[in-house]
């Protein structure tokens, strides 16, 4: 097996190294660049060996030594010093290390420091384990001297006491306080020391553990002595001494328990049987067992008992497995009949042989009413099966025992299924609690329950069923069960609401009036042509935060809040023109709900002479269903970006998530893909939409310029600075600052830039003042920064401050669905600029464009149908219009596709070369068969795209 090293250095470069000269010798190397990443990897495995540099104690020496040790683990290592430490050995052996090693690392001088640790770790494992051993038979050895309810020695081949328990107090006649070092026998009383000295020679000389009993004062203690043989010597004697005075009167005891359990075994009713388990043969049986069977006693011993049985396998196997209890099986008579039993089983060993009583309780009887009681069952059945009312039984507790077809169907679920569940999962809060209180009270004087219950049917119909409830009580008066009869009075409780509703229409329709204004969730405001209030409803005073009882009489600018409120400005605006407004939705600022989306409808007022005397206004919120709007349609654009793909819609979602927060984004891509959108998108989101969005193309300036137009200067800075500049950031104070192509810039402009994130603070060229700014910044960059790092071209520190929160936008190549999209949006808007109509593209050319691979991503698209729309008329954009060096590259050799022959030249399109005629039936079909069925490969030999093969094969039947 390979060994592995572990190497904790914070110089990456030096782990670089060692890891691979290590790895090149075949270690396996796992590098760190910390003690506590260190901690971490040998928690996942414990290294052979360990390099550790100096300098990575945290205040004290020897700190990874320590934490090796606090976690458990033993990893020798050697301690890494600099060439130009004084004493380096000192280090070592402060730090508990096996050697030092200089750097930088010499290959020989490594090499050799491995191997000579990895050896050393081996040999301490070796003694670890050796000490582990012996202490591990020591604990063994004491272990086994207090093992027993009685006292152990263990004696050398001179009776020397060893080793002795520690209950050795508990005789009488031992003083053990110093046993050890002693020879047994003086540890006797004298009466003993002549009998176990004789235990001893006979042990010795015979090789055989020797027995003796002594009785003294009622006691009666058991010593054995068990010689030690090695190298066919004796070497000593492990002598046990116990008490058996409880053994001796216990076995007295079973002649009397024996009589006793004769009397029970043969005095019984019911069969009982004695098996061996080993063979399945019968030892014995009582008289109740060889009557029901129609053997004689003596007949049945020393048979098998799977003669007795109709399925011997059961019962052989349950001996086997020691089964406690078949719940039903046939015994059978000698005559061959057979009758039910109910068999307990019991096992215990007798004189070392497994026995097991086999008890047989017949139960023909107790069959014969189960069998009445599933008939009664199914008389029951087919009774409540037929009706058309909702009927079930249930527990106490609420579980369904049984549903009807009715009950089942009305819940729309399986009869099966719906038994075991809470019969109450349907019935509102109260109307349970009603009917566990009466479940609380319920004795035959009162044990129907009739309730009135709402309850929705499986097509989601809400219906009122009457419920009747009778109790089922036991000898007791406890419920044991209740049946349940349902019937459908929806019909009935809507008769009765609408004749309560015709004898209370009148009434009704004026409060209903007056409901409706008061409690109407959408807010209601009325005001005269001087926009004095006349009435609000209570979300109307909600929604602007008044007194509503104090409303009335009151100019309306006078107690709403904000200047240019849209509500008065609509309210002024209907006044004026007497004309109303429709759903007008906009955001609001409200006191109590913040920012809110609400639709604004607003109409005149006309009086009893036909004339305008003011408005009345309706807002409602319709926040809840923006937001609902939003996430049911899945977006083809968001602020300015166009795709409706599976990538772009996760990068939408980013960008929302986004919006509203301050962090840093980094804005990953490829050069087109659209990055600066993504800058705009997230500024005009979010809370600073209102301030500045600045932007800085940081690769288009050299390093003094860019430093100039970041930071600011002041006059006489440099030469030609003859005024004070406001810098970027200063102008982008409150907004956001749009770093492009953040890669680019220069070490000292990364420093500077470095600090302004960290702290928020700035100096301009020439100035010594510090400044401040509040400034969001959004950076974008095409290079892959993590290279740069690598590399040392890119700060490592401003890496991991910019990359807070980083944006990857796919290139066009790997969201080709939205290039119809993107398509689409293109040609309308060159349909503006240009003054023509363009409709579409022809198929050749959307074809072209969903199998190129774009290296200039959505600029490149652009541009492209920027150039065909300047060439086409107007309507369709067609293959002619194409630039010529977009068709080269899209059918290049590398592009998998040969050029067709419908290619025409960008200067002579006014008259196009002859064309070839688009590929029909015959070439396609003999194309596929050239290429073995493989659409896309048949395809790129066509030059057509994929989908167009696809969709032609379709037309023709053979999309198979």
């Amino acid at each position: 097996m390979k060994s592995t090293i572990l190497v904790v250095d914070g110089d990456v470069s030096m782990r670089t190294v060692i890891r691979d000269l290590l790895t090149g010798r075949g270690y396996l190397v796992k590098t760190v660049s910390d003690l506590d990443a260190a901690g971490v990897a040998m928690a996942d495995g414990e290294p052979d060996l360990a390099l550790v540099a100096h300098g990575l104690e945290t205040g004290e020496e020897g700190s990874f030594r320590l934490m090796t040790e606090r976690a458990g683990l033993s990893v020798p290592f050697i301690l890494m010093v600099d060439a130009a430490m004084d004493n380096p050995v000192d280090a070592a052996l402060k730090s508990g290390a096996l050697t030092y090693l200089k750097r930088p690392v010499d290959r020989s001088r490594l090499m050799m420091a491995v191997s000579q640790g990895l050896a050393a770790g081996q040999l301490m494992a070796r003694v670890r384990e050796r000490e582990a051993e012996l202490s591990r038979m020591q604990a063994f050895l004491r272990r086994m001297t207090d093992t027993g309810d009685g006292v152990s020695f263990i004696l050398d081949e001179n009776g020397v006491v060893i080793q002795c328990g520690d209950r050795t107090g508990a005789l009488p006649w031992l003083d053990a306080d110093s046993a050890r070092g002693k020879t047994y026998l003086s540890l006797l009383p004298e009466p003993a020391v002549e009998l176990h000295e004789g235990m001893l020679a006979r042990a010795g000389q015979t090789g055989q553990p020797v027995r003796i009993e002594e009785h003294k004062s009622g006691i009666v203690m058991e010593t054995v002595a068990s010689p030690v043989i090695r190298d066919e010597r004796l070497a000593g004697f492990i002598v046990a001494q116990r008490d058996i005075t409880a053994r001796r009167r216990s076995e007295a005891g079973l002649a009397e328990s024996e009589k006793q359990y004769r009397s029970v075994f043969e005095g019984a009713d019911e069969a009982i049987l004695l098996v061996d388990r080993s063979n399945g043969l019968i030892v014995a049986v009582n008289h109740a067992a060889a009557v029901s069977l129609g053997y004689g006693e003596e007949e049945m011993l020393g048979t098998s008992v799977e003669g007795m049985v109709v399925h011997p396998d059961k019962i052989l196997n349950g001996l086997r497995k020691g089964v406690e209890r078949i719940a039903y099986e046939y015994l059978r008579r000698k005559n061959g009949s057979t009758f039910p039993v109910e068999i307990s089983l019991s096992y215990f060993t007798n004189s070392g042989r497994e026995v097991c009583i086999l008890y047989a309780q017949d139960v023909s009887r107790r069959k014969i009413v189960e069998e009445a009681l599933r008939e009664g069952a199914r008389l029951y059945r087919a009774v409540v099966e037929d009706q058309t009312e909702l009927i079930c039984r249930y527990s106490p507790d609420g579980r369904l025992t049984f549903v009807n077809g009715a009950y089942a169907r009305f819940f729309g679920e399986d009869e099966d299924d719906v038994v075991g569940r809470d019969c109450f999962a349907h019935f509102g809060v109260d109307d349970r609690k009603k009917i566990m209180e009466w479940l609380e009270r319920a004795n035959p004087s009162e044990p129907v329950l009739d309730s009135e219950v709402r309850q929705v049917r499986a097509d989601g119909s809400m219906r009122w069923i009457q419920w009747t409830s009778r109790a089922v009580l036991n000898e007791r008066r406890a419920v044991v069960e209740i049946q349940a009869v349902g019937r459908d009075i929806t019909d009935r409780k809507d008769a009765e609401q609408a004749l309560d509703a015709a004898t209370m229409e009148k009434e009704q329709y004026r409060l209903n009036l007056v409901a409706t204004f008061k409690s109407i969730p959408d807010a209601i405001l009325t005001v005269d042509s001087n926009l004095v209030v006349m009435a609000s409803n209570s979300a109307a005073a909600t929604l602007f935060a008044f007194d509503q009882g104090r409303m009335r009489g009151l100019r309306l600018e006078d107690v709403v809040p904000g200047e240019g409120n849209p509500c008065v400005s609509v309210l002024k605006q209907v006044l004026r023109t007497d004309k109303p407004v429709r759903g007008y939705e906009i955001e609001l600022t409200t006191p109590a709900l913040g920012e809110r989306m609400v639709e604004i409808n607003c109409s005149p007022l006309i009086g009893q002479d036909k004339r305008h005397g003011g408005a009345v206004l309706v807002v409602r919120d319709v926040s809840r269903v923006a937001d609902l709007e939003k996430k049911l349609q899945q977006r083809h654009g968001f602020r300015g970006i166009v795709g409706g793909s599976a990538a772009m819609q996760d990068v939408y979602g980013l960008l929302e998530q986004l919006s509203s927060l301050e962090s840093i984004v980094l804005i990953l891509g490829e050069s087109g893909t659209g990055k600066e959108l993504v800058a705009e998108a997230l500024h005009y989101g979010g809370v600073r939409a209102g301030k500045p969005l600045i932007k800085v193309n940081c690769s288009a300036l050299s390093e003094n310029l860019l430093e100039s137009e970041l930071f600011g200067h002041v006059k006489g800075a440099f030469t030609g600075a003859v005024r004070d500049k406001v810098g970027r950031i200063q102008a982008a104070q409150g907004g956001t600052l749009f770093l492009d192509e953040i890669g680019d810039i220069s070490p000292l402009i990364q420093l500077k830039l470095l600090r302004f994130l960290e702290q928020k603070e700035y100096e301009r060229v020439g100035d010594t003042k510090t400044l401040s700014a509040d400034v969001r910044i959004i950076a974008a960059t095409n290079v892959d920064l993590r290279e740069a790092v690598r590399q040392g071209a890119f700060r490592e520190d401003l890496y991991y401050r910019l990359n807070v929160m980083p944006v990857h936008l796919p290139p066009l190549r790997e969201r080709q669905a939205d290039i119809p999209l993107l398509v689409e949006h293109f040609l309308a808007s060159f349909s503006d600029q240009f003054g023509k109509s363009f409709e579409s593209v022809s198929e050749e050319v959307l074809d072209l464009f969903m199998g190129y691979r774009w290296p200039g991503n959505v600029r490149e698209l652009r541009h492209a149908l920027e150039h065909a729309c300047i060439l086409s008329p107007g309507k369709s954009v067609t293959l002619k219009h194409i630039r010529k060096d977009l068709l080269e590259q899209a059918y290049a050799p590398h592009a998998y596709a040969a050029p067709p022959e419908s290619f025409v030249s960008a200067s002579s399109f006014s008259s196009p070369p002859p064309v070839r005629g688009k590929p029909g039936r015959e070439d396609i079909l003999a194309v596929l068969a050239e290429c073995g069925g493989n659409k896309a490969r048949a395809a790129r030999q066509l030059g057509i795209h994929r989908a167009t093969l696809y969709r032609k094969l379709r037309s023709w039947g053979l999309d198979h």
